[in-house]
């Protein structure tokens, strides 16, 4: 059981940290993770953003950076993350950077690194002078801020240069040849800002600017103005040599400025610079104000308010203070940036959906507006998009699913079934429907869309993406999607029912029930169920299969959709627990594959052990997490969900090279060699959002229904005493409170009630306080 010793818990209490040695440390009380050196296994990323702009820092660089218009397409300001500043005394020659890179300066004397919620903070003392960088992103405007403290501690004034250098991309995407894009660099008349644009965008606004507190005494455009015919970012001739006096047209784009400061002993040097894009299509960079330090000041209040109020709506404290420490900060967190980035570029339409779902914890109206504008992207016979902006049109049936799990979510958090009513276009269609109707035409396009078995066809692969092959001649088909379609069957006739349509809730059911039977019928194979038939009617994940014999999530789902049937659940449960279960989640699948099959598609071309080929893929061990707590067993949830977290320790960052602060997309499996436990893809997970839901309704059993608020008697681990969950609900604070006396009760507001689920006329004071006794 992966839980805190005592020691640490008291040690918490006095101290809110949690040390992750030997990097750092967890600054509990501040929502930080602290740094105390830039030697880590990987860069670590932090990723600030705005609705529009995003860039992506790391101890090392100030990392890439780039805006998203609203038909999700992408302009890039830095894509190479070479973002740095030098610094030089120009009186001894003395050069270092306040990352380390590139000029891997040795020999400071003290370092510190903070990861905040909407900043990244720098502290280096080195060469006599203490240097502090704040990088944060505006609130809504596409630009990012860098304010700089220089302090002086010598005895002397010194005269020192700082450096700004940022690499630029601006490439046209719908240009065949990169060498078609045309450059040039901009100097404004006062010397504060400069600004490098592609002359070849037919947009007019692939432009980039640079501005900074203090006029300029000199700038660059062109890479090899600053680094030099033989010289490199690590060694630049512009900071090591002179800076150039003569530019040159603008072939590889950069923007590149210095400003020149004498610092009194003792005493300090406040700067900052603005880099960023323009605000809209045309918008003039020449003529728009500058930055002043209040514009920064007041972004970053905002930024910090913005989460605040997100984060506040839940938190939960339990004895053990890793838990604690995920669910009330950076689960959410990384919920809260998949809410408005996806997984960082395009938006998927199953990926909106789950973080859709998974958001209605704690900002419903966010929600609302990703169900809604995922509607347009579903065809009008109930198919969906895989992904827009650009638009991939690739046969995954799943799609439909995921709306409606969002949109039951929503309406449980909500009760606002007018949602239901909003209008919406189908894909390329002149057809226009209902929130409900698109549900309907998702139901009705997977029960249309079966195989001779009863199952879903599956033309090109499911949430899996990689397993390709199974339905490629159009008759495979998909034991987990058809258990996906149960589940969403048992959702809309809960939805139904609430809207009166008793008619369509009555069909569901029947539905819900047959393929039910079916699904117990063809799919379980004595031992565990199947993941899906091939064209030829050959089982996948199946015994006799010698790769690929047992697959996860159909295991999971199975539980999920309520398929397995009591007597089924030891096997099935002792069967993932043997043969996909390792020291840092599930496997997806077991044994991997090791040689192409056609039948199995692009899955079976992927290395063994790594990502869907029999990785640890987090969000499938967040399905069994979730699985098994409806399989009353939550303390086998709690130790699935612990598994997956970059602090484990029996796969620390060490190993895993993984950032302490953020759950990754998959984690290599033992049968990758010496590469079981490394990471891939940090911060780019639906895994964040179902580890949120596994937490609160999983584990602590806090779940909102269509009937109201569900709440377990007893707490999910043995030795737990107490614990509480303070949440809120249809505009009602709720705060619940557990202890184990021996006797059970349960009081509300301090009157006796009932164990059923609780409505908004129960919960009639706007605090409200539940006491549960066990």
């Amino acid at each position: 059981m992966l839980q805190v010793a005592e020691e640490s818990r008291s040690e918490t209490a006095r101290n809110p940290r949690i040390p992750v040695k030997p990097w750092g440390y967890f600054n509990v009380s501040a929502n930080e993770f602290v740094l105390d050196t830039p030697h880590t296994p990987r860069p670590w990323k932090n990723i600030l953003w705005n609705e529009t702009y995003n860039a992506q820092p790391t101890q090392l660089s100030g990392g890439i950076s780039y805006k998203r218009y609203e038909d999700g397409t992408i302009l890039l300001l830095n894509w190479s993350g070479h973002k740095y500043f030098y610094l030089k005394n120009l009186e001894t020659g003395e050069t270092f950077s306040p990352s380390i890179a590139p000029l891997s300066n040795k020999g400071f004397e003290a370092y510190e690194h903070t990861t905040g919620l909407s900043y990244s903070t720098t502290k280096i003392t080195q060469c006599g002078l203490e240097v502090s960088v704040v990088h944060s992103v505006d609130s809504t405007l596409p630009r990012e801020y860098f304010e700089l403290s220089l302090k002086n501690l010598r005895d002397t004034a010194q005269p020192w240069r700082l450096v700004f250098f940022c690499d630029i991309n601006l490439r046209c995407v719908d240009n065949k040849f990169g060498s078609a894009d045309r450059f040039e660099g901009e100097v404004l008349s006062d010397h504060r800002r400069i600004i490098t644009r592609n002359l070849s965008d037919p947009r007019n606004d692939h432009a980039a600017f640079l501005e900074a507190s203090v006029p300029f005494d000199g700038y660059a455009f062109e890479t090899e103005d600053f680094t030099g015919l033989t010289g490199s970012l690590a060694r630049p001739d512009a900071v090591l040599e002179e800076w150039p006096t003569h530019l040159n047209p603008v072939q590889a784009p950069i923007l590149a400025a210095h400003i020149d400061c004498t610092i009194p002993a003792g005493e300090s040097e406040k700067s900052f610079f603005t880099l960023g894009l323009p605000d809209a299509q045309g918008y003039d960079l020449s003529t728009m104000e500058l930055t002043t330090r209040e514009q920064i000041q007041q972004s970053k209040d905002q930024q910090e308010s913005r989460f605040t109020s997100t984060y506040e709506s839940l938190n939960l404290q339990t004895p053990n203070t890793e838990f604690d420490l995920f669910v009330n900060t950076w689960f959410k967190h990384q919920l809260h940036y998949c809410a408005f980035w996806n997984r960082g570029w395009e938006k998927g339409f199953r990926d909106s959906n789950q973080d859709a779902w998974a958001f209605a914890l704690l900002k419903p109206e966010r929600s609302r507006q990703m169900i809604l504008d995922c509607l347009p992207y579903q065809y009008a016979d109930g198919r969906t998009v895989r992904k827009w902006g650009p638009v991939d049109r690739d046969a995954y049936n799943d799609g439909g699913t995921w709306l409606i799990f969002a949109s039951h979510a929503y309406l449980a958090e909500t009760g606002d079934f007018d949602l239901l009513q909003m209008e919406s276009p189908f894909f390329e269609s002149e057809d226009r429907g209902t929130c409900y109707e698109h549900l309907r035409r998702c139901v009705d396009y997977l029960w249309n869309n079966r195989g001779d078995k009863g199952l879903c066809l599956m033309p090109y692969g499911d949430w899996n993406d990689r397993l390709t092959g199974p339905g490629k001649e159009g008759k495979g088909q998909s034991v987990w999607t058809t258990m996906a379609l149960a589940e969403s069957l048992r959702k809309m006739v809960e939805i139904a029912e609430q809207c009166g349509y008793q008619e369509d809730a009555l069909e569901y059911k029947t539905k819900r029930e047959e393929i039910t039977e079916t699904l117990r019928r063809e799919a379980w194979n004595g031992e565990w169920y199947s993941r899906a038939f091939n064209d030829f009617g050959k089982p996948v994940g199946a015994p006799e299969n010698s790769e690929g014999s047992i697959y996860l999530l159909p295991q999971a789902w199975s539980i999920i959709a309520g398929i397995a049937t009591p007597d089924q659940f030891p096997s099935l449960i002792e069967a993932v627990e043997s043969k996909l279960q390792t020291t840092h989640g599930f496997r997806l699948l077991t044994p991997p594959y090791r040689q192409f099959d056609p039948s199995i598609g692009h899955l079976s071309a992927t290395q063994p052990g790594y990502l869907e080929n029999g990785g640890n893929y987090c969000h499938g061990t967040m399905f069994m997490t979730y699985a098994l707590s409806l399989a009353d067993q939550r303390e086998k949830s709690l130790e699935a969900l612990m598994s997956t977290l970059p602090i484990n320790p029996d796969n620390p960052p060490s190993i895993s090279r993984q950032e302490p602060y953020s759950i990754t997309n998959s984690y290599a499996a033992p049968e990758s060699g010496k590469m079981s436990g490394r990471s891939y893809f940090s911060w780019r997970t639906g895994a964040a959002g179902w580890a949120l839901r596994c937490a609160v309704e999983g584990i602590m059993g806090v779940t909102a229904t269509m009937k109201g608020l569900e709440i377990a008697d007893a707490l999910p681990v043995a030795d737990w005493d107490s614990a509480s969950v303070v949440r809120h609900y249809r505009g009602r604070k709720v705060r619940i409170q557990w202890k184990r006396t021996g006797t059970a009760s349960r009081t509300l507001n301090g009157v006796e009630c009932e164990s059923g689920p609780l409505t908004t006329k129960d919960l009639w004071e706007a605090e409200n306080q539940l006491e549960i006794t066990f």
